[in-house]
């Protein structure tokens, strides 16, 4: 979620926001390397060889994004953040309102509602909409560290492990973010680690992180869900409410995006949101990105099934794939474009 794809970062040019993330401390990673633990390459994926306008990602911690963008919202004259707030969805003849309770509890009445609330979106269900919900078996375990070696290029490192990949990604201050599915029954032992311990048991898994000091940063059960439908009156939904996806990919926040940015302009447009018979056509186009999407959430899916396995072969089968990837110029270069998103 804190990795911006090379498609986002257009779009925050667009929106005239790219280089407020950079001010605010945002840095550029050029690609990804898929390893043995011993640090042999398999597969690199540089996105710097593309020609493509912003030929990098885009990286900065998730509480530094949501300062961001709620600093560009704020722009707008008209804009107001109640928080903390809770909201109620409520009936108003044909459309849906709010009733909102900050300390002062009050009906919004709105043109447009966007739902923004997460995969257990309470908005959703109110409004009727349904979703499909699967639930990872696995947890993801995260670490936090200081790096052990510089990285000028500032990479994801892949190691294949014995059961699972082992993601190595880059934070902003010289920091890694670790993560990969770990079985339930082994969390204990990971949870009362010390920092020491930790570092030792990283290390055994990939001996190239050897020295590494982590702490433990979370736990957390993994879900995908799947909305069929994404609008119902004047309430649209947006992010995990609609495509909570595993994040195994880091594709989530990029995929909200892009439907922002789609969303925006569909309902941006003059009169639409005047206009209920524009504002629903509106709505369904913009839900016609759902099908389009479709086979990336699959694609997700199938990927997040198969890192929930622990399974050595499909480790073996995936390391397999990827080497033959590398092998082939073409197939490498359209796997650099696709994970750039596009």
């Amino acid at each position: 979620g804190d990795h911006l794809q090379p498609v986002s970062c257009e779009r925050l040019a667009r929106w005239g926001l790219l280089e407020d993330f950079f001010a605010a401390g945002a840095e550029r990673r050029l690609g990804s390397r898929y390893l043995d633990p011993d640090g042999e390459l398999v597969l690199h994926a540089p996105v710097d060889e593309l020609d493509i306008p912003y030929p990098y990602y885009l990286y900065l911690d998730h509480e530094r994004i949501t300062q961001q963008l709620l600093a560009a919202a704020a722009r707008n004259p008209n804009f107001a953040l109640l928080k903390p707030a809770n909201a109620k969805l409520l009936r108003d003849g044909q459309r849906f309102a709010l009733e909102v309770d900050d300390g002062q509890r009050r009906r919004l009445r709105a043109q447009l509602i966007v739902a923004a609330d997460g995969r257990q979106s309470g908005l959703r269900r109110a409004a009727g909409l349904d979703a499909e919900l699967h639930r990872y078996q696995n947890p993801l375990l995260i670490l936090f560290a200081p790096r052990t070696f510089a990285d000028p290029r500032n990479e994801v490192r892949a190691y294949f492990g014995p059961r699972a990949i082992i993601s190595v990604i880059p934070r902003c201050g010289d920091q890694w973010k670790i993560g990969w599915p770990v079985a339930s029954e082994e969390l204990p032992a990971w949870r009362q680690a010390g920092e020491a311990e930790l570092g030792e048991r990283l290390a055994a898994l990939v001996p190239e992180l050897a020295g590494i000091r982590p702490r433990l940063a979370g736990i957390y059960p993994v879900a995908m869900v799947t909305a069929p439908r994404w609008h119902r009156d004047n309430l649209v939904l947006l992010g995990d409410a609609c495509h909570a996806m595993h994040p195994g990919r880091s594709q989530g926040m990029n995929i909200a995006i892009r439907a922002a940015a789609q969303l925006a302009d569909r309902v941006g447009a003059d009169g639409v949101l005047d206009d209920e018979a524009r504002l629903a056509a509106a709505l369904d186009a913009h839900e016609a990105l759902a099908a389009e999407l479709a086979p990336r959430l699959a694609d997700n899916h199938a990927r997040g099934l198969e890192m929930d396995r622990l399974d050595p072969a499909a480790v073996a089968a995936l390391r397999e794939k990827l080497a033959a990837v590398a092998a082939d110029p073409a197939r490498r270069q359209a796997y650099c474009l696709a994970a750039a998103g596009y």
